[in-house]
């Protein structure tokens, strides 16, 4: 599986760069990452490109809340089920663009607080490398 994570920004590199790199380093036995930047400004849409025979997930504070377990569970039954590819939209500092919703198969949210779209990336690469370690046998898990 391949992993998108496409977020609106305003400029360019988030403060967390670096352990971004860590998450996606720790993530590579398990599947590839790739972080896309879009034009908070210019962009409206995912790139038709980039959603094709995706799973696209948009990440919403209103959208569906999962424990580690759950996520994790969330998913190994995606991959279970072929997907080959999934994307993550992260909205800007203006939220998601509505030109967005259509494209969405599902919402997820981090928690019912509200991040910057910066730490939301960096929340979210933690969540995934967790519910692989989960999936894994949770060799690295803990409460």
């Amino acid at each position: 599986m391949r992993i998108t994570i496409a977020s609106f920004l305003k400029g360019g590199k988030t403060p967390f760069a670096a352990s971004e790199e860590e998450y996606i380093k720790r993530l590579a036995p398990h599947t590839a990452v790739e972080l896309v930047a879009l034009r908070a400004d210019r962009d409206r849409r995912l790139p038709d490109g980039m959603t094709r025979a995706a799973h696209v997930i948009g990440l919403d504070a209103a959208g569906r809340c999962f424990d580690s377990e759950g996520l994790a569970a969330r998913v190994g039954k995606l991959m279970g089920q072929g997907r080959s590819r999934l994307v993550f939209a992260v909205g800007g500092p203006e939220g998601m663009p509505a030109e967005v919703e259509p494209q969405l198969a599902e919402r997820w949210s981090l928690s019912p607080l509200t991040f910057s779209h910066q730490l939301a990336r960096l929340l979210l690469l933690e969540a995934l490398y967790r519910s692989y370690d989960i999936l894994q046998g949770g060799r690295r898990y803990h409460k």
